[in-house]
């Protein structure tokens, strides 16, 4: 739950980092990741082991739930996805908006055509992590939804 309840700040955060412009926004997204590497990769991590010891001391057969078996095929698609697309373009956003912010610093209100390409850029790779990260947490809701609710499903 707590890696979950970052995972959801992070709209927040970067929201909140774009209404303050291109030095807020390179803050912001730095933020999100200096989080997500510090707290939120090794909290999913740490679900993970837990949550196999945990199975692993009460009953193997316990895997065989197809509630359960439905959760871990998505953890692991979802990880999948996190790691090969989520990841690059969220750092790809991270890194056009830190070279915004740093010509922005630099050169001031003097961007001109660059600065407009720069955005565009931005925005297309904005538009690709927030993609990616929605389908992300959705399948963690997912999960937590299976998890609470253990429907029988296919068992």
């Amino acid at each position: 739950m707590v890696a979950l309840g970052f995972s959801l700040s992070y709209g927040l955060w970067v929201r909140r980092g774009e209404a303050d412009g291109p030095q807020g926004r390179a803050f912001a997204l730095r933020t999100v990741s200096w989080i997500d590497r510090r707290i939120t990769t090794p909290a999913f991590i740490a679900q993970l082991i837990t949550g196999l010891l945990l199975v692993a001391t009460i009953d193997w057969d316990l895997l065989r739930q197809a509630w359960l078996e439905l959760s871990l095929g998505i953890y692991v698609l979802l990880t999948v996805l996190a790691i090969t697309v989520y990841a690059p373009s969220f750092r790809k956003q991270r890194e056009i908006a830190e070279a915004i912010a740093e010509g922005g610093a630099e050169g001031g209100a003097e961007g001109g055509a660059e600065g407009g390409a720069d955005e565009s850029a931005y925005a297309a790779a904005a538009s690709k992590a927030t993609t990616w990260g929605v389908i992300v947490t959705v399948l963690t809701l997912v999960i937590v939804v299976l998890m609470v609710w253990k429907p029988a499903l296919w068992s």
